[in-house]
């Protein structure tokens, strides 16, 4: 009897550990289900993370270093094939309405993801957000050649350029667009959009749409980088590979009354480069106010070296860029350089253009009424093909009217530029202004524009641009021109 109680008490006592056993293998199935649910959630949480941190919140776009890793991706596919289709890389900028909005935040998120979307409906998911707000990134997959990447650029620009719906009908984008194609434009990611970058800068640069990369294209934007860094050395050296030239104004008398000072760049190894090569560059790298200042120094300095030799009737003109004629101050540093080297501001002249003085013509009109006040005069340069209001140009203290070189030439033979010029010289009197004509270069064209009453003249058929030892043998020899052009 007692055997069996104990086999019984065995028997429970089994049961309970099993019981048990059961219980925390429940327990542990449980914890594991949680621990794999939770491990399910944490990769979630890091996938929706990382999609958040790959995409711009902006317009909901990948970002730069997803078009990197996808690109890469894309190159290793298609070097894998022998043959196959083509593929393209595009960077496309906002045109300049994006300026209009990018300050205002909703309106500017919102008009961002339609035109993310915009370019999405011609190339679907392969478009990416650059470094840039007003920038993209676009892949250009399975094109048959580089006609289908320009056909595909072409769609995409035009879908941009449409007007958004109300109320942001207003708002009218517009794009330029740079692409280069494998391989023909380079076989690395690195290559391409370096080139693309190349053609995007044409394309704005010309204001086309859309521009193909072209070798043709990367020997002159390398040639520009390269005189854009030795530039840089130049001014930064003292500018002691620049000089002035001047080229004489004759008035009706043929008598030289003034001088235009024009920069010139004495390049080590190129030799003798005109504004025309570098200016536009210095414009672009923010060097153009130290060239300014330099010339109008320069300029200034020399005149008073020619009035202590006896020519105190001469002056100078020395044009002035946009960005140095809307400098706060400068009317004190001009103040300056006069005071420096003791020359009136009456000797001076400046010269504008047109889309100078029109960018902002109140602000103009205030500056030059500074400069006024010390006496400095003021032409207008190239007058006819800008765009001045004839209202406005009553206000501006303008002295001289340049008549662009355009209008000049063949003056003689060419009716309509007779009657323009004629026109010209009419209005400039009736406002109290002179009149100079540029690019003069035969008799013919000199004693008509003499007989329809121009004040003065320049061109080729008095002097070119000299230095000013050979501008002084100008001067020496009376200031007068009695035959024909020198």
């Amino acid at each position: 009897m007692k055997s069996k109680i104990m086999a019984e008490d065995e028997r429970l006592a089994f049961q309970s550990r099993l019981a048990g056993l059961e219980q925390e293998s429940r327990r542990l199935a449980d914890d594991n289900e949680k621990l794999r649910s939770d491990q399910q959630a944490l990769k979630n949480h890091e996938a929706e993370l990382e999609a958040l941190l790959n995409r711009n919140p902006a317009t909901g776009l990948p970002i730069r270093r997803v078009f990197d890793r996808d690109f890469e991706r894309l190159l290793a596919e298609v070097l894998a094939q022998e043959r196959g289709p083509r593929i393209a890389v595009g960077l496309l900028r906002l045109g300049s309405d994006y300026e209009k909005i990018k300050n205002i935040r909703d309106r500017n998120r919102v008009l961002l993801y339609k035109t993310a979307d915009r370019i999405k409906s011609i190339v679907g998911d392969n478009v990416y957000q650059s470094d840039r707000l007003d920038e993209f990134l676009v892949i250009f997959r399975n094109m048959p050649n580089i006609d289908g990447v320009e056909l595909r650029a072409d769609q995409i620009v035009e879908e941009i350029s449409r007007p958004h719906e109300p109320p942001a009908d207003d708002v009218r984008f517009g794009c330029s667009l740079g692409t280069a194609v494998f391989p023909y434009h380079g076989e690395t990611r690195e290559e391409l959009l370096g080139n693309a970058d190349i053609a995007l800068t044409e394309s704005e640069r010309t204001r086309s749409p859309h521009v193909v990369y072209t070798d043709q294209m990367g020997d002159r934007y390398r040639e520009r980088r390269s005189l854009e860094t030795e530039l840089k050395a130049a001014i930064q050296g003292g500018f002691e590979q620049f000089s002035l030239h001047f080229q004489p104004f004759v008035n009706r008398d043929r008598k030289i009354t003034g001088a235009e000072a024009l920069i010139r760049w004495n390049h080590p190894s190129v030799g003798l480069i005109p504004p025309t090569r570098f200016i536009p560059i210095a414009e672009e790298i923010g060097s153009i106010r130290f060239i300014g200042q330099w010339t109008l120094y320069r300029a200034c300095r020399q005149l008073k070296a020619w009035h202590r030799d006896g020519y105190d009737d001469l002056d100078i003109s020395i044009n002035l860029s946009p960005s140095q004629f809307n400098q706060v101050d400068l009317a004190e540093r001009i103040d300056g350089i006069l005071d420096s080297v003791r020359l009136k501001g009456t000797s001076l002249k400046l010269e504008l253009t047109e889309t100078t003085i029109m960018e902002d013509p109140e602000d103009a009109i205030v500056t030059m009424n500074q400069l006024r006040d010390q006496g400095i005069t003021m032409s207008l340069d190239d007058f006819g093909t800008g765009y001045s209001s004839l209202s406005y140009l009553r206000r501006f203290p303008i002295e001289t009217l340049k008549i662009d070189r355009s209008f000049v030439t063949d003056v003689d033979t060419n009716r309509a530029n007779q009657e323009i010029v004629k026109a010209m010289i009419g209005m400039a009197r009736s406002f109290g202004m002179q009149t100079l004509a540029e690019g003069v270069e035969r008799e013919e064209e000199l004693e008509l524009l003499f007989d329809l009453g121009c004040d003065h003249v320049q061109g080729f058929y008095f002097s070119k641009a000299v230095p000013d030892t050979e501008f002084q043998e100008l001067l020496s020899n009376g200031g007068e021109f009695r035959s024909v052009g020198a």
